[in-house]
């Protein structure tokens, strides 16, 4: 087989396999980026805007991991912290479970959500090593948690409950 088939450059340095956990994590970041980026396209307004912040500091999240360099900082999470306190307030929360993907918005939402949600369990594994730093795994915990507020906002109270029988 060939070497460039099992090897690739990061930031840091080249023959990084293309199996490590920062290559897994990368690539999991990138996906959830690109899949905010269809939310992105089929929102419209303030959550237009947000996902479009978003987009770029997950470059910087990825760049991290790439190069070792602490690219997400304490004032990116107080940031996403601010959001997410404006969404909280003006933001009803359900009292149940609720299905969330109700139209084509809020559908995109939730699948970036869900691979937020996948990329921050190698964030955290990364952490854990010592290999991103602590802003960048509470910024990405943080993140998933907009998405879901920024989904809540979308429905703006037209909540579908999940009821469950006895």
């Amino acid at each position: 087989m060939m070497k460039d088939a099992l090897t690739t450059r990061s930031l840091k340095e080249n023959g990084v396999p293309k199996d490590s956990d920062e290559i897994w994590a990368v690539g999991s970041i990138d996906e959830a980026n690109a899949i905010i980026g269809v939310a992105k396209v089929h929102s419209s307004g303030r959550t237009r805007e947000i996902l479009a912040s978003i987009q770029k500091k997950m470059f910087y999240l990825g760049a991290e991991i790439s190069s070792g360099k602490r690219m997400i900082h304490e004032g990116d999470v107080e940031d996403l912290l601010a959001l997410i306190h404006e969404l909280r307030q003006e933001t009803p929360l359900p009292g149940s479970f609720i299905v969330l993907e109700q139209d084509v918005t809020t559908a995109y939402l939730s699948i970036a959500r869900a691979a937020v949600r996948r990329a921050e369990r190698w964030v955290v594994r990364l952490g854990r090593e010592g290999k991103v730093g602590e802003s960048a795994v509470e910024w990405i915990n943080k993140l998933s948690y907009l998405l879901y507020l920024l989904i809540l906002s979308e429905l703006d109270g037209n909540y579908e409950p999940v009821k469950f029988e006895e």
